[in-house]
C-alpha cells in the first residue's frame, strides 16, 4: 500500500519514521504529517486501480469513448496459410527457359564508331559559351 498527498499529489511508498503526526483525521482518511525536511503533507491511503476495475466502477452502464473495455479493438483476421502453386511455378520456369538469349542492342561496328561521335559532340559543345546556348544547339539538331 502506498500513500498519496492530497495537496501536491506526491506518492510515497511508506511514511518516513522521522515524520511527525500533526492531525489525524477522525472522519476523513486524510492524515497530516510534517517531514524532517519541513514539508507538510496531507497523506491518504492510495491503492491504484486496474483499468478493468475502473471500467466496472465508473462507466459500467454508460459507455465512454476511449475505454478499451467499452469499445474493444476489432480482432485482426488470421491470415490464410500460403497455398503452394507448384504448377504455376513450373509453367513460369518453362516459359523463362524458352526465351531467346538477349542480343546486344548495338552492332559491334556502331560501338566502334561511338568514341568518334562523342568526341565530335564534345568539340561542338565547347564552342557554345553558356549552357543555354548548348541546350538550344541540341534542339536544332
Amino acid at each position: 500500500m502506498s500513500w498519496k498527498c492530497a495537496t501536491c499529489d506526491k506518492l510515497f511508498e511508506t511514511i518516513p519514521e522521522d515524520a511527525v503526526l500533526i492531525t489525524k483525521g477522525a472522519f476523513s482518511t486524510v492524515t497530516v504529517y510534517r517531514f524532517a525536511d519541513g514539508e507538510v503533507h496531507c497523506l491518504r491511503r492510495f491503492m491504484p486501480m486496474r483499468l478493468e476495475t475502473k471500467h466496472k466502477a465508473f462507466h459500467k452502464t454508460k459507455k465512454v469513448v476511449g475505454c478499451e473495455f467499452c469499445f474493444p479493438p476489432p480482432e485482426q483476421p488470421k491470415p490464410e496459410p500460403p497455398v503452394e502453386q507448384v504448377e504455376l511455378f513450373q509453367a513460369v520456369i518453362a516459359a523463362l527457359a524458352e526465351l531467346p538469349e538477349p542480343q546486344p542492342e548495338l552492332p559491334v561496328e556502331v560501338l566502334a564508331e561511338l568514341p568518334e561521335i562523342i568526341e565530335q559532340e564534345i568539340e561542338d559543345e565547347s564552342e557554345s559559351v553558356t549552357t543555354m546556348a548548348a541546350a538550344f544547339k541540341r534542339l536544332g539538331k
